[in-house]
């Protein structure tokens, strides 16, 4: 999101915590807990407490080396600003609501003229995008902290005939011999 100031504490804070949903496709609630203590910088770790994930059972998620320079830069500036073992705090080291969070995120997306985009949304994207790239619905089901496989075939079996096509393109046994991949 371009239309974001990242001059400004709330809006630098909001972009980073939309590019680590996005890039680790966790629920906003459980980005908004993240504490420091939770946040693993350099195995690229976050543990999100049972009492904190929405199955209620600790979870381990990951994330990219990328997204580990924005973390870093974005902790840097914070620390600038509050004392506080929340990631994404206020500036007066208080939790910052979903709802004021999700407010905020249609601000930002209103300014670039998208209409009915949520932070949800960005999650979903995620898991489409890791299957249309082939990985694993069991891999996807674990990282989106899921309570069984079924629950993420429900939610995303929905992909269309094209992103069906394109994957099976790209494993066919056929075109693999033609290709000389195999």
């Amino acid at each position: 999101m371009q239309n974001i100031d990242t001059t400004k504490f709330h809006e630098y804070r909001d972009y980073i915590c939309t590019q680590l949903i996005y890039d680790k496709g966790m629920r906003l609630n459980e980005c908004l807990l993240i504490t420091m203590e939770n946040l693993d910088l350099d195995t690229r770790t976050i543990l999100i407490p049972q009492e904190d994930a929405k199955g209620r059972k600790d979870r381990y998620v990951f994330y990219s080396q990328n997204m580990n320079n924005q973390l870093k830069r974005w902790i840097s500036y914070k620390d600038k600003y509050v004392e506080c073992d929340l990631l994404f705090c206020t500036k007066h080291c208080t939790r910052l609501g979903v709802s004021n969070f999700e407010r905020n995120f249609r601000i930002y997306c209103e300014r670039v003229g998208l209409k009915n985009i949520t932070a949800h949304g960005l999650r979903n994207n995620f898991a489409r995008n890791f299957l249309k790239e082939n990985g694993s619905i069991y891999t996807l089901s674990k990282i989106l902290g899921h309570s069984s496989v079924t629950v993420t075939e429900q939610a995303y079996a929905d992909l269309t005939t094209d992103d069906i096509r394109k994957s099976y393109q790209k494993y066919s046994p056929i075109e693999r011999i033609k290709g000389g991949r195999e």
